[in-house]
């Protein structure tokens, strides 16, 4: 027994293999090259991305340590904050990375207290300094560093260390 349909060919019966968008009914052919290349990309920018967010520091570079320089260690410590820095680095004397003797720490610093003062008209002046030292440095170098920042109105001294 042979039953006729009424049902004329629709667009769903002439479209069994062919897709919406290619209407001609052509086949593309899909190029590996390029997903390797987009997988590849995703990946390195992937990889960019965590490097940069592991290597971010939110508190910034606040000190630069010369090749040789062994800061001392402590038990017990802080997180560095900006203040003007000494450095003693081979018998060399930095103030905020420019090299200064040993006679002129204490203008270097008035210097840096009239700064401070003329950018921040109302507030009060902290007087912190932190110095960084080889932990081999003599103790008469650092003292007469120590009793220079005194002189120049600094009485809060911090020193650079690494945590144990």
């Amino acid at each position: 027994m042979m039953t006729t349909t009424t049902v004329k060919p629709t667009i769903f019966n002439t479209m069994a293999g062919a897709s919406i968008l290619n209407p001609k009914h052509a086949r593309q052919k899909r190029n590996i090259f390029s997903d390797l290349l987009l997988t590849a990309l995703i990946d390195a920018f992937s990889i960019l991305v965590i490097f940069l967010l592991m290597s971010f520091s939110s508190s910034g570079e606040l000190l630069t340590m010369g090749k040789n320089m062994e800061l001392p260690k402590a038990a017990l410590g802080d997180m560095i904050e900006r203040n003007p820095v000494i450095k003693i680095d081979n018998d060399k004397i930095f103030l905020e990375d420019k090299e200064i003797k040993e006679a002129d720490i204490v203008a270097g610093l008035m210097a840096l207290r009239e700064q401070y003062k003329e950018t921040h008209p109302n507030e009060e002046f902290p007087g912190i300094v932190t110095i960084q030292a080889d932990r081999r440095v003599q103790f008469t170098q650092m003292n007469s560093i120590i009793v220079a920042t005194g002189n120049a109105g600094f009485s809060d001294i911090k020193f650079a260390v690494l945590m144990k």
